[in-house]
């Protein structure tokens, strides 16, 4: 009997890699795009050194880097691409006006989200102050990830918190929050819960809410909660509640 519960239990790993097979090669894939501005503008010019922040953001998130071009511009410039034995990375610069736009596609299950600070880390680079005393400019950095291709259909009663309206396409999706920072993401027997800070311009202006971070004496710095983000929570990518929204309710 115990021989027969090990087969047993060897044909549902079987099974379970099967399915993971399945679900890598499905026509489907993740599409992170990356604006970043304010950036050093020597470094947007130097292809070396964008070279080595393209193979190092693939090693960090360990892709896989099959092969790469760097081409400098005249008068200024660079583009790159890296193919991948997942997709591609590839990325064009600005070095006058300090932006460089960035995007990465990867087929597969592997979660694409968790790229975003290595991304952060390699290319906003602020560029070092011109005088002595001079506040620099934190590069600032607008992105959205999208579910691309033609996926598996859900059963009824599953949820995707990737592909939902609320966290999928009105947060993730859209390239305009000024601030889009995920506090956390913790998936449960039961459910998976999200939580971002945002801040769009319409509510808070991302300078005033830099300062507030600061101890510089200005009303930003003695007012904090005032240019705080929002904080929002989902549930299975559906919003449940937010900080500035419920405020109200909480304080009365």
């Amino acid at each position: 009997e115990d021989d027969d519960d090990d087969e047993d239990d060897d044909y549902d790993d079987d099974d379970d890699d099967d399915d993971d097979d399945e679900e890598e090669h499905l026509p489907a894939g993740q599409h992170l795009l990356v604006d970043i501005k304010d950036v050093d503008g020597t470094f947007l010019n130097s292809e070396e050194l964008l070279a080595q922040a393209m193979v190092d953001v693939v090693a960090d998130s360990r892709l896989t880097l099959l092969s790469y071009h760097c081409h400098t511009l005249v008068p200024t410039g660079v583009s790159c691409v890296g193919v991948l034995l997942e997709s591609h990375i590839s990325f064009h610069t600005w070095p006058t006006e300090g932006v460089i736009t960035l995007d990465l596609f990867t087929c597969g299950a592997a979660p694409l989200l968790p790229v975003l600070p290595v991304i952060e880390r390699l290319f906003a680079i602020p560029r070092p102050p011109l005088f002595e005393g001079e506040e620099v400019r934190k590069p600032g950095m607008l992105w959205s990830h999208k579910l691309r291709g033609f996926r598996a259909e859900m059963e009824h009663g599953d949820t995707d918190a990737l592909s939902s309206s609320d966290l999928g396409e009105d947060v993730l999706g859209d390239n305009t929050y000024d601030l889009k920072e995920e506090v956390a993401s913790v998936q449960t027997p039961f459910q998976r819960i999200d939580i971002y800070n945002l801040i769009d311009s319409r509510s808070v202006n991302i300078s005033d809410y830099q300062r507030s971070l600061s101890n510089d004496g200005s009303y930003q710095a003695q007012h904090p909660d005032l240019f705080a983000p929002n904080k929002v929570v989902f549930l299975d990518g559906v919003k449940q509640s937010t900080s500035k929204g419920d405020a109200g309710y909480h304080e009365s």
